[in-house]
């Protein structure tokens, strides 16, 4: 939602700075209560199977989201309502639509906050008082504020499905193409320079500035084989091979597949025998993109770090770097199909990464960093007794 948005749905509502200094009045009436409506939120969300299947992580995650709703109900009363609010209320909406929490829920939620709220203005207030209609009006005028927030985040996100989309249907089938095509001359040039190297040994030949370019050359028709590969996977839908795999494993073979400046250093943090269910080929695939994708971000020199660990319910693997970070005002488009900020970028390497985790119920996000740009792969954890089944 644009700032000219917001100030014109605030408009709509009618929600002005005299609403925000009612709510900021009536806060501290809710807040002896808050605890409680917190509890009943929530028992309400674990007594229906649909919303409670959009909480993956049980009641650890049912604790730490207690307290971020009670933060949220603290900032909904005492604002300030201006662009700072609509950012951090739009990160709230932008986590429901990662969760994948149906919008009918968002909508039912919203409107069990809004009882509790005018409950509390009709008990704990003058009966029929200015004060009560003045508290009503603005609980109400805010909760479709924040009703508005929270669809536009829905919305993003169709929009931003629906391009993806359009873009896939419009490049696919000449992306196949293209790729078929150049398959055929990249395998012809890298078997010249494997046959160009062992002839250069047999005859003995050492010129460091011939080996120089030799590396080069290999280098760049690695970077067409890359592309070319993007482009195959971007035109087709690659079932899944699930099996119960290492991920030190995974990370040691993407390894192999990267190619870093010397002032560059990859470090590995993976548990001993953390294992995880899954496609390894198409995880190393989205595993090497990400690394990649860090790689060029630094300024030739500078640190990566590859861990991973349980999170949950869940596996998830980081890729962090100490570079630059992404900019926030990129940070939504990152993950749409040709998007890039790069001179020599495709735009499709963070959309396949992302499309590999989605086919495993999982995702790639961007997590926040105080230094540089962390991705997050996270893939679900069978359930106990399909884990036993392929350990």
């Amino acid at each position: 939602m644009t700032p000219h948005q917001y100030a014109s749905i605030r408009a709509y509502v009618g929600f002005t700075d005299e609403s925000t200094e009612v709510l900021r009045s009536f806060h501290p009436l809710v807040a002896p209560k808050a605890r409680a409506i917190i509890d009943d939120f929530y028992a309400a969300i674990e007594a229906h199977p649909d919303a409670r299947a959009a909480i993956t992580g049980g009641a650890a995650q049912i604790a730490r989201l207690k307290t971020t709703l009670l933060g949220w109900l603290d900032s909904l009363l005492l604002g300030p309502h201006d662009l700072a609010y609509l950012e951090a209320h739009s990160r709230i909406g932008r986590v429901h639509v990662r969760i994948s929490l149906p919008q009918e829920f968002m909508f039912t939620a919203i409107n069990r906050i809004r009882k509790h709220l005018n409950d509390i203005a009709l008990r704990s207030l003058p009966l029929g008082s200015p004060e009560q209609a003045a508290t009503k009006t603005a609980v109400n005028q805010v909760l479709d504020l924040e009703l508005a927030i929270m669809l536009d985040t829905f919305r993003e996100d169709l929009v931003d499905k629906m391009r993806a989309r359009e873009r896939l249907a419009t490049i696919g089938e000449l992306s196949a193409t293209i790729a078929h095509e150049l398959r055929n001359p990249l395998g012809t040039l890298g078997s010249s320079l494997f046959l160009l190297r062992k002839r250069l040994e047999t005859l003995q030949v050492s010129d460091p500035l011939l080996d120089k370019h030799h590396a080069r050359i290999a280098h760049q028709v690695q970077e067409c084989v890359t592309m070319t590969t993007n482009l195959l996977d971007l035109a087709r839908e690659k079932p899944l091979t699930r099996r119960a795999t290492f991920v030190a494993e995974v990370v040691d073979e993407t390894m192999r597949q990267i190619i870093a400046p010397q002032d560059i250093h990859i470090h590995l943090n993976i548990p001993v025998g953390l294992q995880l269910y899954g496609d390894p080929d198409q995880l190393r695939h989205a595993l090497a993109n990400l690394i990649r994708n860090a790689v060029e971000a630094l300024p030739g020199k500078g640190n990566i770090e590859v861990s991973a660990g349980h999170l949950n319910e869940s596996i998830h693997i980081d890729v962090s770097d100490d570079g630059p970070g992404v900019p926030p005002e990129l940070q939504r488009r990152i993950f749409d199909l040709l998007f890039t900020s790069k001179a020599s970028g495709t735009g499709l390497g963070l959309a396949l990464a992302r499309r590999v985790c989605e086919a495993h119920g999982g995702t790639l996000s961007l997590e926040p960093s105080p230094v540089g740009a962390r991705f997050r792969i996270t893939i679900p954890e069978p359930a106990a007794d399909a884990q036993r089944s392929v350990v």
